[in-house]
């Protein structure tokens, strides 16, 4: 059975909140979060990866030049996947555009 320590429940918790804000707002009728459950669930796919993959490099490397290092790079790789995905900053096949 999968075991979640204090540390991956903060991060879920912190998740969910993040998602309650453009889930609220598309209740409230706005017309600038118009997601679908896919976009929910493949934002809750890239933040629980992005807040997971930190918590295991916080634990597991103790150099902290490695660390920075690491940190900085999964760091840059999900906001450019992010910004790919909603406004397709390459013009990949990807982009949300």
């Amino acid at each position: 059975m999968l075991k979640i320590n204090k540390t991956q429940k903060v991060i879920f918790s912190v998740i969910m909140l993040i998602l309650a804000i453009p889930f609220v707002e598309q209740l409230d009728g706005n017309a600038e979060f118009n997601w679908s459950i896919l976009d929910f669930i493949l934002a809750f796919i890239m933040l629980s990866l992005f807040g997971i993959g930190l918590e295991i490099v916080l634990r597991k490397i103790h150099s902290k030049k490695v660390k920075l290092v690491v940190i900085l790079s999964i760091t840059f790789i999900f906001l450019l996947l992010w910004a790919e995905l909603a406004v397709g900053v390459f013009n990949s096949p990807i982009a949300g555009n």
